[in-house]
């Protein structure tokens, strides 16, 4: 089967499988159980977070023109640069397992998940995934990005995903400071040991 062709079936349907896994499935889940809202990223609890939700929203969104586009135009339309059988499996097998590292990630959350800040207080969670990382989620995240990368090499692909790695970079230094803020030493302590988006990588060194 032509690679290209896989590829740009696989594309828009692991994204679909994105939205659902992170923000169709935990919300409703969320309200079911604790009647809270899940999607607090649009709220202004942390300043600069209106800032982060628009560059998320709108990286992903360009993702999302770019599967779209690549389904139905083909490798030409969005420029990708070569398509081999082994690119697109691997890609495939990224998103995969990008996947299931954020579903497993937001289960272990429970009550504590949210897309966002929250000026509710929220229990820490540092146990399962959260042992080894501080952010699985966006850790799962970025594996699914690689996995796009894979599928669709070119420019816009790299491009968008450079673009979606700035916006959660920043969004993650707004969570750290409210969380420390929030939970004090104890965040602090575990920031020490625990890395941010890779095991050992990007540890707190100090409360600033």
């Amino acid at each position: 089967m032509d690679p290209a062709l896989v590829g740009r079936v696989a594309l828009p349907a692991l994204l679909l499988a994105f939205v659902l896994t992170l923000f169709v499935w935990p919300v409703r889940r969320l309200r079911r159980e604790t009647g809270a809202s899940a999607i607090t990223l649009h709220r202004e609890d942390s300043p600069g977070q209106r800032v982060g939700a628009v560059a998320f929203l709108g990286v992903q969104l360009g993702v999302l023109a770019l599967a779209l586009v690549y389904a139905v135009g083909g490798p030409g339309a969005v420029g990708v640069w070569s398509s081999s059988a082994t690119l697109v499996w691997s890609g495939i097998s990224l998103g995969v397992v990008g996947m299931l590292l954020v579903s497993m990630a937001q289960r272990q959350m429970g009550a504590s998940f949210r897309i966002g800040i929250d000026k509710e207080r929220t229990d820490l969670v540092a146990s399962g995934m959260f042992r080894v990382v501080r952010n699985p989620i966006f850790s799962g995240l970025l594996v699914i990005l690689a996995g796009v990368v894979l599928i669709a090499p070119g420019v816009w692909s790299l491009g968008l995903s450079v673009a979606t790695y700035g916006a959660i970079a920043w969004q993650t230094r707004l969570e750290e400071r409210h969380l420390l803020a929030m939970h004090g030493d104890a965040y602090l302590r575990y920031a020490q040991r625990t890395g941010r988006f890779i095991p050992g990588l990007g540890r707190l060194r100090n409360a600033h």
